[in-house]
């Protein structure tokens, strides 16, 4: 299951004890030295504390003992719901015996975002991603004043030890789940952070070229039509990860500015790849525009955020690369790409729990995004 491999050693609880009882030590420093470190210079004290603590785990954690700290993403959930009064929605995915669909809001039919999670496939939910979609949502509600409004479900899927093709299998079984409930794509934003995002793409490539021996994508009846359709709302990739194991130039560049440093990039990456079949890279870890060759057949509009000062910038500047190659004519598809100039690694989701502006209103690059979503479900 998605927890499938958090039950720890003894060895392994002592050493998350002896965690527990550094992290004070290490927050106090981070505290007391961040106005004179790149990373955290300039930021306030919320958000220096999220920093340093995610960074701490991230850096100090096996996957084991991340899953084990953090708990399944079901338990996050419903404990999140439970302080909002809200009713936990989770849903069974037929097809799978570990995946679920959690809805982080009523359920409805005509406006859904579907998020996909990120955590190097190592981590459940946090309580900073469970939170995003809604924070989104939460803005957009006050922007129109109450007159544009979507539900959100979000994908429970298997964690490392798990590897291709397990998570892409679990995320068309969900979407195959939502349009059968009766969710039309056309209605259907998807959006994934980190490694999220890469199962986004994974669920792009597979569809334009199938994995063998992989369940097809409920879209793969596009195949032999020439004319545009546009059978998605959108995509939103934060933060997206293609890299795996893999390190660009923006790792050492940007290293001393990211709360995930390169060396952690690196091993998550190389953990999830050290399973894979070679044969099946291509669909993880794209590097040619052919890849992306047939996009405008499944979406008209993308969005690709991330910070310039992130390890993995260049995953999300390559991806945009791939996509501009194929020069798809405006009409028929429009990407953009937004980098936050200071922003770091997911930093829109770290705005929703820790924002930065003085009034504690979001950050203009997460507002960004917020206007993005509008205008995809007013077109």
């Amino acid at each position: 299951m998605h927890d499938m491999n958090s039950k720890i050693s003894p060895k392994e609880r002592l050493s998350l004890v002896g965690m527990y009882l550094r992290l004070p030590f290490s927050l106090l420093a981070s505290i007391a030295l961040s106005p004179f470190l790149a990373r955290t210079r300039g930021k306030g004290i919320n958000r220096v504390i999220a920093e340093a603590v995610a960074s701490f785990f991230i850096t100090h954690c096996s996957p084991r003992q991340l899953q084990h700290f953090l708990g399944p993403s079901t338990e996050k959930y419903i404990q999140w719901a439970k302080k909002r009064s809200l009713q936990p929605i989770v849903e069974d995915l037929s097809g799978s015996e570990t995946a679920k669909l959690m809805w982080l809001t009523e359920k409805r039919t005509d406006r859904v975002l579907f998020y996909i999670h990120g955590g190097g496939y190592m981590s459940p939910h946090t309580d900073n991603m469970v939170g995003f979609c809604p924070g989104l949502r939460k803005a957009l509600l006050q922007e129109t004043g109450g007159e544009l409004d979507f539900g959100i479900a979000s994908l429970v899927y298997t964690l490392h030890p798990a590897t291709f093709p397990t998570q892409l299998t679990e995320f068309i079984l969900a979407l195959t789940h939502l349009i059968s409930s009766g969710v039309s794509p056309e209605n259907i934003i998807l959006i994934g952070d980190s490694a999220g995002a890469n199962l986004i793409i994974q669920f792009i490539t597979h569809t334009l070229r199938p994995v063998p021996d992989v369940i097809p994508s409920p879209f793969r009846a596009i195949e032999g039509i020439d004319v545009p359709r546009r059978l998605l709302r959108g995509i939103i990739l934060v933060s997206p990860w293609i890299s795996l194991g893999t390190p660009t130039p923006s790792y050492a560049r940007n290293t001393k500015y990211d709360f995930v440093n390169a060396s952690a990039f690196t091993r998550w990456g190389s953990w999830y790849m050290e399973r894979v079949q070679p044969s099946h890279i291509p669909w993880i870890k794209p590097s040619s525009s052919s890849s992306f060759k047939g996009l405008e057949t499944m979406v008209s509009r993308v969005l690709i955020t991330a910070g310039g000062r992130e390890c993995i910038l260049d995953d999300a500047t390559s991806i945009f690369d791939m996509i501009e190659e194929l020069q798809i004519p405006k009409e028929n598809l429009t990407v953009t790409l937004d980098i936050e100039e200071k922003g770091i690694h997911e930093d829109s989701i770290l705005d929703i729990e820790s924002p930065q502006k003085s009034d504690g209103g979001f950050s203009d690059a997460t507002m960004r995004q917020v206007n993005w979503i509008r205008e995809a479900f007013e077109a």
